[in-house]
């Protein structure tokens, strides 16, 4: 299938959001699905409006990232996809479920669930069930959110989703860390970056490594936690997201301080400024100058 302008412009405001470049991510997404809507293609101008949606839900948009999710949502009806839209009501769960309207989340993971189900989709039942476990473990049902989690990881196993098994792995190295069970933690994690590796998914990877170096720190193995987040520094870095590298970069620094690497804490801390400059994180930036100069 031939690329066109429109699957052009979708690919090149990715890029930049991952750059941190998000005002030109966001206008690149509505030039996207402004060649979809000439093109007539109905699918096109939903995918940039979803990514669009995503850009805004994660910036803490949420009037923004509604607007589109739900035109979305309209463009789709026609067409009767069933995992697309579930894709589009999973996506509505997750903001009502982060602006707190809990009811309104439970609903849409529902309905999204149902598509799926109707859609023969496992691999998206096991989305919704993970995004279900999420809100039972923030609103304290521990027991409840690892069930959730291991009936999503048995779905994606299922169907050999590899990516899928991941990051249900890393939903379930998170919740056993926060239940007090680092061995089962690590064990989760530690297969969680291997799938990860494996599928290509450098982001993913990086996040899980991230993960794995927090728990190390708590469990006061430092010079692991500084490898694990050195790794996926490294991983950031090759992938050009700034916000990413700079947030671990800012975490070396605090854990070089912790270790008497002032020197290499410097480093970090200066590194992690500039990045958070580039990627616009105006207070992020004012934040990293702040324990700079404190190592002066």
């Amino acid at each position: 299938m031939a690329i066109t302008k429109a699957d052009e412009a979708l690919r090149e405001a990715e890029q930049l959001w991952l750059a941190g470049e998000t005002q030109r991510a966001r206008e690149g997404f509505r030039r996207a699905r402004m060649l979809y809507h000439e093109a007539k293609d109905r699918s096109g101008q939903a995918s940039a409006l979803i990514a669009l949606g995503d850009l805004e839900m994660r910036m803490g948009h949420h009037a923004a990232a509604r607007e589109a999710f739900t035109d979305a949502r309209t463009l789709l009806a026609p067409g009767g996809d069933q995992r697309e839209q579930g894709s589009v009501l999973s996506r509505l769960g997750e903001l009502a479920h982060r602006t707190g309207n809990l009811g309104e989340a439970r609903s849409c993971y529902g309905a999204a669930r149902e598509l799926f189900h109707a859609a023969g989709d496992l691999s998206g039942q096991a989305h919704v069930l993970k995004r279900l476990g999420h809100l039972e473990r923030d609103e304290g049902r521990q027991d409840l959110a690892l069930d959730l989690y291991h009936q999503a990881l048995g779905h994606y196993r299922h169907v050999g989703d590899s990516l899928g098994e991941a990051h249900a792995l890393r939903s379930l190295a998170g919740l056993h860390d926060l239940l007090g069970q680092p061995d089962q933690a690590h064990q989760d994690y530690d297969r969680a970056i291997e799938l990860l590796h494996a599928a290509g998914d450098v982001l993913g990877e990086a996040s899980a490594l991230a993960g794995l170096a927090h728990l190390l720190r708590r469990t006061r193995r430092l010079a692991e936690a500084a490898e694990n987040l050195e790794a996926a520094a490294r991983l950031y870095g090759q992938a050009g997201h700034l916000r990413g590298e700079a947030d671990i970069l800012f975490e070396l620094g605090r854990l070089a301080v912790a270790r008497g690497e002032r020197e290499k804490a410097r480093g970090h801390m200066t590194r992690s400024a500039e990045l958070y400059g580039r990627a616009d994180a105006v207070e992020l930036r004012r934040k990293a100058l702040k324990e700079l100069d404190a190592l002066i």
